[in-house]
C-alpha cells in the first residue's frame, strides 16, 4: 500500500515510512531534511487550512497577520493574499464570484498562487 508525505507530495511505499515518521506523513528522504523546509510547508499548508475554511474567524486573521512577517517569502505572499482576502469576504459562500466580480485583480492573483475554486472558474468560462 502507497502512502503520500506530505512534504514531498510523493506517493511512496510503506517500507519507505519509519514507524515514528508514519503518524506524521513523512518519507525517510523528507525526515532528514532542514527544520526550514518543513517549517514552510507547514506554513503554507496552514495558510491553505485557513483560506478553504467556510468562515474566516478573527483568531484565523491575527495568525495571517503573524504569518505576513514569516522569514519564508512565498510564506508572506500567501498569508498577505489571504489576509487581503478574509477582509474582503470572511465567509466562503460565493467569495470567489464575489471576488472576480469586484476585484478582478485579486482574483486573478488569487488563480496565480494555486488559491482557486476549479468549479466557479469552469462555470464562469462559458
Amino acid at each position: 500500500m502507497e502512502y503520500i508525505c506530505r512534504i514531498c507530495n510523493q506517493p511512496r511505499p510503506e517500507s519507505a515510512f519509519t514507524e515514528k515518521s508514519h503518524s506524521l506523513h513523512t518519507c525517510k528522504k523528507c525526515n532528514v531534511l532542514p527544520n526550514q523546509r518543513t517549517e514552510e510547508r507547514d506554513q503554507l499548508d496552514e495558510i491553505f487550512k485557513i483560506f478553504m475554511q467556510t468562515r474566516i474567524s478573527h483568531k484565523d486573521t491575527v495568525r495571517l497577520k503573524t504569518l505576513c512577517t514569516s522569514k519564508y517569502p512565498k510564506v508572506v505572499i500567501h498569508a498577505t493574499l489571504v489576509f487581503e482576502v478574509s477582509e474582503l469576504r470572511p465567509y466562503k459562500k460565493g467569495r470567489f464570484a464575489f471576488l472576480e466580480q469586484k476585484y478582478p485583480e485579486l482574483a486573478k492573483r488569487i488563480e496565480d498562487a494555486g488559491f482557486f475554486y476549479p468549479q466557479y472558474i469552469k462555470a464562469n468560462s462559458n
